[in-house]
């Protein structure tokens, strides 16, 4: 689901099966998998998060980095139910907001988080360092 997620929006996935299973579950977790299966069984979605900090709000958050439904079971309640899962995991955990980022051209995803209370962060401005610029920095 992870490679499809990456299909939807144009990118190659590089993910790998050891790749989740070592960063979820390996000796040193770095994010939570959830999974929602189907009633024969099938998986039906998935949501990956992480811990986040904002210091501008001095509290915990929950970062959501993909939450994928599979098109047969998204008017099924799948989405929300991984949405509210992943704030009751968070709130154990004393986090106090869910933050995502979304891609621009996902207008039913917007419509989606939107329903369930997100609202635009109109000064974010997302950057990132991809590998090798994130590399040569960290070797200077």
């Amino acid at each position: 689901m992870v490679i499809e997620l990456a299909r939807v929006f144009g990118v190659k996935s590089g993910t790998t099966a050891d790749f989740l299973r070592e960063g979820a579950f390996g000796a040193r977790p770095t994010f939570d998998i959830l999974v929602a299966e189907s009633p024969g069984g099938d998986l039906a979605g998935y949501l990956i998060h992480q811990d986040t900090l904002s210091t501008w709000r001095g509290a915990n958050g929950v970062f959501v980095v993909d939450l994928f439904v599979h098109p047969d079971w998204r008017q099924d309640g799948v989405g929300i139910k991984l949405i509210q899962a992943a704030a009751r995991a968070g709130l154990t955990k004393g986090a106090r907001f869910m933050r995502l980022d979304i891609e621009e051209s996902n207008h039913a995803g917007r419509r989606f988080y939107e329903r369930q209370g997100f609202r635009p962060l109109q000064h974010d401005r997302f950057l990132v360092l991809d590998e090798a610029a994130y590399l040569a920095l960290a070797k200077k």
